[in-house]
């Protein structure tokens, strides 16, 4: 039984993870690893949680290759970032 760090993230239910360690995972470029764990952070966390490690420009531009990752998130993802570019956000 693995115990998780004192510190973990509340949405980390299934993973060792917190916000240090997912700030690293997430200071590289658009790499498989970091779109797996950007599409993960958007599944997982509350929007306003997703905009502590993410900016709307990053998940703008790596949108085509985060989409299919999405689940059941996916539609939330797509009106929010079709809001922002109505909004001239992006």
């Amino acid at each position: 039984m693995n115990v998780l760090p004192a510190d973990n993230l509340d949405y980390a239910w299934d993973r060792a993870e917190t916000a240090e360690t997912l700030r690293l995972k997430l200071a590289g470029g658009s790499t498989p690893e970091w779109l797996r764990t950007a599409a993960w952070l958007m599944r997982e966390a509350r929007t306003d949680e997703v905009w502590q490690f993410l900016t709307l420009r990053q998940v703008a531009d790596s949108f085509p290759q985060l989409r299919p990752m999405l689940g059941r998130r996916r539609q939330l993802w797509e009106y929010l970032l079709r809001a922002a570019h109505e909004l001239g956000r992006i």
